[in-house]
Parts: C-alpha cells; structure tokens; sequence
C-alpha cells in the first residue's frame, strides 16, 4: 500500500469513528447546518475570503494523517516504538485546538457558526489522532 493510499486509509478509519459515535457527530452537524441557516441571508451579501479560513484547522488535521502515513511502524515488528512520533501526534491535535479556537475568535459575526464548524473539525482530528497513534505505535485495537 502506498503512502497515499495509507492516508486515505487512515482517513477513512477515523471518519468510521465518527459515524460510530453518530449523536455526537449529529449535534455537530446540526448545530453547523443551523446556524449557517441562521446566517445564509448575511453571508450572502457579506461574503469574503476570510470566511474560508474555517477550513483552516483542517491542514492541521491533515498533517496528522501524514504524520501517521510516514512514521507508521510495522505491526510485525519484534522491537519496541519509540515514543516521540507519538508526542508529535499529541502536539498537532494541540496546534490544531489552538487553531481552531483563533479561527473562532477571528469569526466575528459568525462565532456560532465556527464554533460548530470547528468542533466537528476538532471532532474528527481527535478521530484521526487516534489512528495516527494507532499507527505510529504498532498497537491496533
């Protein structure tokens, strides 16, 4: 399996997750799509680059991916992982949080809206990290 094929395959595991905690992922959702609703008739006439930058925390999320794509360790492996690659794992999920909360405070107008965005972000990168340890460590569930 290749490098790109390993990430959507890690991608894939950890939007499983979601769908498998679907309540949680539901209220997100719902409170996105409502509170877009909310907003629509502003947005329209107010419209600018700025408001893309809620995808931003997803780069982060991303990285993670990448990060348990390159440093994965093989699961047939008699020796030990070293912990570090894990570290970086838990560093991102905190630089993507510290993004996501500035993206909300950048969001002036529209803080409900990508408070929710955000969380479901937030939501998944809590998924992917765990698979991104998952494969960094060797050590499936």
């Amino acid at each position: 399996m290749g490098r790109i094929q390993y990430i959507a395959w890690l991608g894939e595991q950890a939007f499983s997750a979601l769908l498998y905690y679907w309540p949680l992922t539901a209220v997100l959702v719902a409170g996105a799509v409502i509170t877009l609703a909310l907003k629509l008739p502003l947005l329209r006439s107010q419209f600018c680059s700025r408001h893309l930058l809620i995808f931003s925390p997803l780069a982060v999320t991303l990285l993670i991916l990448l990060w348990g794509a390159l440093m994965v360790h093989p699961s047939c492996s008699q020796r030990l992982a070293s912990s570090w690659p894990s570290y970086v794992v838990l560093a991102l999920l905190i630089v993507q949080l510290v993004v996501s909360i500035w993206v909300v405070w950048f969001m002036k107008g529209y803080r409900w809206f990508s408070a929710f965005t955000v969380a479901l972000e937030q939501w998944f990168a809590v998924a992917c990290s765990f698979v991104a340890a998952m494969s960094v460590t060797g050590d499936w569930l």
